[in-house]
């Protein structure tokens, strides 16, 4: 298992949790608005393990809400590099060292189904990702690889607190279920999508959002 983010503390601390349960994991440092960081990345892959079975594209930005005209371009390309770009690229450079199938697990979001006032940025990368998924999973199928999309929607994350706190101080429900998720109930599903009981699963876009898209129309 290799795992990839730009805080190397933080990588080293889920190394450390997770060797007493016997799984060897390595941490690669990687900056995914650096292009060279993702090759490194690829690279430390198929350096350790000469293969990848499977690929979780879980990294992204949520900028501070900007009306659409205010958005700098710096910032636009800033945000689709990482939100978008980054995860197309390590999908095909995944897509070479999957040389007996594997699995490309796509997190998106429920902004990539309505949009949402000084987010156009974030939305488009979004459901730039979720069509993205789509092709991939056509294009990829005759080759065994399943692309999925999971798409989380209220989920009690540093990234998603300033959501979480208009919700609370507006007294809004934030769903159907009328309530905040969790982390472990999107990693479930990501590791049931990733895992042999999902093989029949491909092109397929999983909510787990307390019901959120039901009432938007798509």
């Amino acid at each position: 298992m290799v795992l990839a983010a730009r805080g190397r503390e933080a990588l080293n601390a889920l190394v450390s949790e997770l060797s007493p349960e016997g799984d060897s994991a390595t941490a690669v440092t990687t900056d995914l608005g650096v292009a060279s960081d993702l090759d490194g990345l690829v690279t430390a892959v198929q350096d350790q393990w000469g293969r990848l079975d499977i690929l979780v594209n879980n990294a992204g930005v949520l900028p501070q809400a900007s009306r659409t005209e205010k958005i700098s371009r710096a910032e636009w390309d800033a945000l689709l590099t990482v939100n978008l770009t980054a995860p197309w690229y390590l999908s095909c450079r995944a897509r070479e060292l999957m040389t007996d199938g594997g699995v490309i697990v796509n997190i998106s979001s429920t902004a990539a189904h309505y949009p949402s006032i000084g987010l156009s940025a974030y939305n488009v990368s979004k459901a730039g990702m979720s069509m993205m998924s789509r092709v991939c999973a056509l294009e990829w199928a005759r080759d065994g690889i399943r692309v999925v999309t999971v798409v989380p929607g209220k989920v009690n994350t540093d990234m998603v607190r300033p959501i979480l706190d208009y919700i609370e101080a507006h007294n809004e429900r934030p769903n159907p279920l009328n309530r905040v998720g969790e982390p472990d109930e999107v990693a479930e599903c990501i590791a049931y999508l990733a895992g042999p009981r999902a093989r029949y699963i491909t092109g397929a876009t999983v909510a787990v959002d307390g019901g959120e898209l039901i009432r938007v129309a798509t």
